[in-house]
C-alpha cells in the first residue's frame, strides 16, 4: 500500500466529505525550502489551514503566518506565557471552576518540544513520502469507523484526551505526533468560528506510522459492521476506483441473531 492507494482505500470505504489532511514539520531550513509547495502570502490560523487542506489546498507555512497564538504555542512557534502555564488566562475567562483545574488543563496539553523551521497542511494524497500526523475530520460516524479500524489491531482505545479546547493543533495534531497514538476531538469553538466546521463533524488524529494499518482495519471490518444500505454505497464507490468490490458480503454483520423483539416502533 502506498500512500494514494490508502486515500482510495479510505474514501472508497467511508463516505468522506472531506479529504485527508497530512501534516509534515520540517526541521531543516533547506528541506522546507526545497519541499515543493507554495508557502502562504499572509496569515492563516493553524485549524484554517487543515480546514483549507480538506477542501484541496496545500501550503507551506511558518512562524510568520501563524494568526492564532494559541496554535502557535502549540506547534512551539510561540512561547507560552505565564499566565496561559499558570492556569490563570482560562479561570480568568470564567473557562473552569478553579485555577487548579484551569493549569492542570495547560499541564496535560502535549506541544512540540522543538520549533520547526516551517511545516506543510496539505491533501494527504499530494504527498510522496510520509508526513507526520493525518488528520480527519468528518461525521461521528465515520470516525466510529476509523477508530473501530484501529482497534481491529490495537484493541481498546483508552488513551483518547480531549477538552474541546486546541482541538485542531492539540488533540488533532501535537498529542498523536508526540505519543505516537490515535486521538479524537469534538472540536472547539475558536476552530469551529475561523474554520467553519459543520455542527456535526468531529475529527481524528492518526499518526502516520499507524495510518496504512487503520486504514486495512478499516477495510477488514466493513463486513461485521456495515449495513446493507452503506455496503451499497461501498460497492460503488470501489467500482469508481477501479478496486475489488467483490469482497463486500451483503446480509452479513456482527449481530446477527442478537437481538429480540424487534425494534420499538414511536409515534410521532
Amino acid at each position: 500500500m502506498d500512500i494514494k492507494l490508502s486515500v482510495d482505500i479510505i474514501e472508497s470505504y467511508l463516505d468522506l466529505d472531506r479529504k485527508p489532511v497530512g501534516v509534515k514539520f520540517f526541521f531543516d531550513k533547506d528541506e522546507f525550502k526545497k519541499f515543493d509547495v507554495p508557502q502562504r502570502d499572509r496569515k492563516v490560523t493553524y485549524c484554517n489551514s487543515v480546514q483549507l487542506a480538506s477542501k484541496g489546498k496545500s501550503m507551506k507555512l511558518t512562524k510568520e503566518n501563524q494568526a492564532c497564538p494559541n496554535g502557535a504555542m502549540a506547534l512551539k512557534m510561540r512561547e507560552i506565557p505565564e499566565p496561559m502555564a499558570s492556569g490563570k488566562a482560562r479561570f480568568s475567562k470564567n473557562i473552569y471552576h478553579n485555577i487548579e483545574i484551569s493549569k492542570s488543563i495547560s499541564d496535560s496539553m502535549l506541544f512540540l518540544k522543538e520549533e520547526p523551521v516551517g511545516y506543510a497542511v496539505m491533501p494527504l494524497d499530494d504527498y510522496e513520502e510520509a508526513p507526520h500526523v493525518v488528520i480527519v475530520v468528518s461525521s461521528p460516524y465515520n470516525i466510529m469507523r476509523i477508530i473501530q479500524g484501529h482497534a481491529y489491531f490495537n484493541g481498546y482505545t483508552s488513551n483518547l484526551r480531549t477538552c474541546g479546547l486546541q482541538a485542531v493543533c492539540q488533540d488533532l495534531t501535537t498529542y498523536p505526533y508526540n505519543t505516537k497514538d490515535i486521538n479524537i476531538t469534538l472540536l472547539c469553538p475558536g476552530t469551529r468560528l475561523v474554520a467553519n466546521w459543520k455542527i456535526n463533524e468531529i475529527g481524528i488524529g492518526i499518526p502516520f506510522e499507524k495510518w496504512y494499518e487503520v486504514v486495512e482495519g478499516v477495510k477488514e471490518t466493513a463486513n461485521p459492521f456495515e449495513r446493507n444500505n452503506m455496503k451499497e454505497g461501498i460497492v460503488e464507490r470501489l467500482k469508481e476506483r477501479g478496486l475489488d468490490a467483490s469482497v463486500i458480503r451483503f446480509n452479513e454483520n456482527y449481530d446477527d441473531g442478537s437481538y429480540s423483539g424487534g425494534k420499538i416502533e414511536i409515534k410521532e
